[in-house]
C-alpha cells in the first residue's frame, strides 16, 4: 500500500520531540556487543475519519511469532489484570542487567509524550514498554513479541482476538536497525443471529503496519501510519560499575589528639 500522505503528531508533541538530539551518527565496531535501552510507545489514531481515505484489505495476515519471546508480561499490571508485585529495597547493582525484562515506569524516557497523547482527543496510547538488551547483527537478533492483554472480564475474553499484537526486533550494523510488524483491531458491533437467539456479534477491522527503519541512538523516531503510530527511542546503556572504596581520609576525618588546656598555677 502506497501512502501519499504524512500523518503528523500534535504540535505540543512535535515540540517535545524536537528537543531530543542524536548522540551518534553510527555505531562503532566492538568485540563485545554493546548494551542499549529501548523504549516503544504505540498509539492509535481515534480522530474522526482516520484512515477512511485508504484501502484496507480484509485479511492483511498476522505477524509471525516464530522464535519470538514475550516482552510485555508486565503490562498486565498497567491495565489492572493482576495485582502489582510488591518490591523491597532496590537490589545492589549487578554486573549485567537482565535482557528483555520490562523496566519500571520510573525508568521510562517517553513519559511526557505519553501524557501528551493521553490528553489528546485524536490519539489513544495502547502500549508502552522499555527494556535493555545487547545489540548484534539484525539477522541474528532476538525477535520480541508485543501483545496488549485481553479484557479482564472472563466472559468477554472468550474467543476474543487480541486488540494489538506484533513483533519488534532491533539489530546493529553501522547503524541501529528497527523492524516492526504490528496488527491492530478496531472493534465494531453488528446485529447477528447465533442459533435461536438474537445477540450482538463482535466484528472488527484489521490494520497491519510493517516497517523497517535505520536509526540513531539518542533520537526519538516516529513511524508513520494512518491508524497506528509508534514512537521509538534507543539509548546507549552503560553497565553499572561497583564503587571502589577509597581509604584515604577526607578533611575533618583525620583523628588527632585532643588539645590540652593550660593548667592554672595561680593560688
Amino acid at each position: 500500500m502506497q501512502n501519499r500522505h504524512k500523518y503528523w503528531l500534535p504540535v505540543a508533541l512535535i515540540l517535545s520531540l524536537a528537543g531530543t538530539i542524536a548522540t551518534a551518527e553510527e555505531q562503532p565496531e566492538e568485540e563485545i556487543p554493546p548494551w542499549y535501552q529501548f523504549e516503544v510507545l504505540i498509539f492509535e489514531r481515534i480522530s474522526a475519519g482516520a484512515g477512511s481515505t485508504e484501502f484496507w484489505p480484509e485479511d492483511p495476515g498476522t505477524p509471525s511469532r516464530l522464535n519470538a519471546i514475550p516482552l510485555t508480561e508486565a503490562l498486565a499490571q498497567e491495565i489492572g489484570l493482576r495485582e502489582p508485585i510488591e518490591t523491597a529495597a532496590p537490589p545492589a547493582p549487578e554486573p549485567e542487567p537482565e535482557p528483555f525484562r520490562p523496566l519500571a515506569e520510573s525508568e521510562w524516557q517517553l513519559s511526557e509524550q505519553h501524557q501528551h497523547l493521553s490528553r489528546s482527543r485524536n490519539y489513544k496510547p495502547l502500549l508502552h514498554v522499555a527494556w535493555r538488551q545487547q545489540v548484534i547483527e539484525p539477522d541474528q537478533s532476538q525477535q520480541l513479541l508485543l501483545e496488549l492483554p485481553r479484557s479482564s472480564n472472563p466472559q468477554s475474553a472468550i474467543d476474543e482476538p487480541l486488540r494489538l499484537e506484533g513483533t519488534i526486533r532491533v539489530g546493529v550494523k553501522r547503524y541501529l536497525h528497527l523492524e516492526t510488524d504490528l496488527l491492530l483491531r478496531q472493534w465494531e458491533t453488528e446485529d447477528g443471529m447465533t442459533g435461536d437467539s438474537l445477540e450482538f456479534r463482535p466484528a472488527f477491522r484489521t490494520f497491519r503496519m510493517q516497517s523497517q527503519r535505520r536509526m540513531r541512538s539518542g533520537e526519538i523516531h516516529y513511524l508513520d501510519h494512518p491508524i497506528i503510530g509508534v514512537l521509538f527511542l534507543a539509548s546507549r546503556y552503560e553497565l553499572p560499575t561497583e564503587p571502589v572504596e577509597d581509604e584515604t581520609p577526607v578533611d575533618g576525618e583525620v583523628e588527632s589528639q585532643p588539645k590540652q588546656e593550660p593548667v592554672s598555677t595561680s593560688s
